[in-house]
């Protein structure tokens, strides 16, 4: 009985085809679960928490997972950062940062004046006096933001001390978030401030404005103060985010998030390489004769 030829190369490009196809409708079912099961995320801050301790105290108290910005050695900033951490509540250092306008920036500054080892070590004294602290942004900054030297100053530190940084954007000519992104700090930006105007009104149309960001882009940072028109607006409104879709995440969670999805899809696209660079090689080459199989 004669045994039938079949020609290995056929074979071979047959099995990289299913290959090819099976990844793909992988990748596909495991994108449409991660769309299904996610949701947008956001990331409500406070900002200025340390001076008035009947203010921050109800800030704290907020609900869900909130994100609380502790100005150095203020005068209750060291008991509401304490406060928080005990409620399950994110804490940062809200450090102060030259501004264009002048603005007393109060206790912990860092100017352009400052040498690096002076700069470094007023840092490093405004961390410590936030207990628990996992990150920092900047109080005003609309100056220092702007200078590389000292960003780069600050993200060496956050590197040493393991901590994110947030760019609040004071200044669209900010560089502390690229500077981050140079030297591997986990980072984020500001999307919307709410209460630049202390009003019902005004904070419950920026805080529309968040939800919509985040639904358009899968995430965003929204900063606040501990007003209290601000306050008594997100006392109602987080608790209400669920059944709007949205999930109220700390700045470090949603950080993490982000970092996951990246690797997800570096991996995912390692493998349609991979898969595209199997179904494209011959086993032997076009002059060859491919051995048959027996």
């Amino acid at each position: 009985m004669e045994v039938e030829k079949i020609n290995d190369r056929s074979i071979y490009v047959f099995v990289a085809t299913v290959f090819l196809i099976l990844w793909q409708f992988l990748y596909s079912a495991e994108a449409a679960e991660v769309d299904a099961v996610s949701q947008p995320a956001l990331v409500v801050l406070i900002d200025d928490v340390g001076d008035n301790l009947i203010k921050g105290r109800a800030a704290v108290e907020l609900p869900g997972p909130v994100t609380y910005a502790v100005l150095p050695h203020s005068p209750h900033g060291g008991a509401l950062a304490r406060l928080a951490v005990q409620g399950g509540k994110e804490v940062m250092l809200h450090a102060p940062m030259e501004n264009t306008h002048d603005r007393p920036l109060g206790p912990g500054a860092l100017t352009r004046k400052l040498t690096r080892a002076e700069f470094v070590r007023v840092l490093q004294d405004d961390l410590d006096t936030v207990p628990g602290v996992l990150g920092l942004n900047n109080h005003m900054g609309s100056l220092l933001t702007r200078l590389r030297p000292q960003m780069e100053w600050v993200m060496e530190v956050a590197k040493e001390r393991q901590l994110f940084f947030v760019d609040s954007r004071t200044t669209p000519e900010s560089v502390a978030w690229r500077v981050a992104r140079e030297q591997g700090i986990p980072y984020l930006r500001r999307d919307i401030f709410l209460d630049h105007e202390a009003t019902t009104a005004f904070v419950d149309q920026q805080f529309q404005k968040a939800i919509a960001i985040a639904r358009k882009e899968g995430a965003a940072v929204a900063i606040g103060h501990p007003y209290p028109v601000t306050v008594a607006y997100l006392k109602t409104a987080l608790p209400k985010l669920d059944e709007m879709g949205i999930r109220l995440v700390t700045a470090s969670a949603l950080i993490e998030e982000k970092a996951v999805e990246r690797q997800l899809q570096e991996y995912y696209e390692r493998q349609k390489q991979r898969a595209m660079q199997f179904s494209s090689v011959s086993p032997c080459e076009p002059s060859e004769s491919c051995s048959p199989l027996n």
